[in-house]
């Protein structure tokens, strides 16, 4: 594995409550994923080194990317979406996974239409 992640993933809480599992889910995510995205040369022409992705815990699903200019400093480009709180407070660890993998493949699919970036195996990842 390269010294700095491709991706990571993280999520905060906008508003009282929390997702079980979410930690370990997210750890995991990136680690699946990460090696896919290595072999593709993903991130091998982008203008940034980490894909930081943060879900946003509220009262809907929002999977449209929001970005944050480029961190310069630390070549991430901070992306966010919103998923439901509610549905995913008391869901399995499967069901929370498959949130979160959803999310974090629109995510990557988005930014590599954004920046020009490879995406054939997301693309069959996400059923297109």
């Amino acid at each position: 594995m390269a010294d700095q992640r491709i991706l990571l993933i993280g999520g905060v809480s906008l508003m009282k409550g929390r997702v079980k599992e979410a930690g370990p889910v997210m750890r995991e995510i990136c680690d699946e994923l990460e090696p896919m995205l290595q072999d593709i040369g993903f991130l091998n022409e982008a203008p940034f080194k980490t894909i930081s992705m943060i879900i946003r815990f509220g009262e809907k699903d929002d999977l449209t990317p929001q970005y944050d200019p480029i961190n310069k400093r630390h070549s991430e480009l901070p992306v966010g979406v919103e998923l439901e709180l509610a549905g995913l407070r008391t869901a399995s660890k499967d069901v929370v996974k498959a949130a979160f993998v959803t999310a974090t493949i629109d995510v990557l699919l988005d930014v590599s239409e954004k920046y020009g970036l490879p995406n054939a195996p997301l693309k069959t990842i996400a059923g297109m």
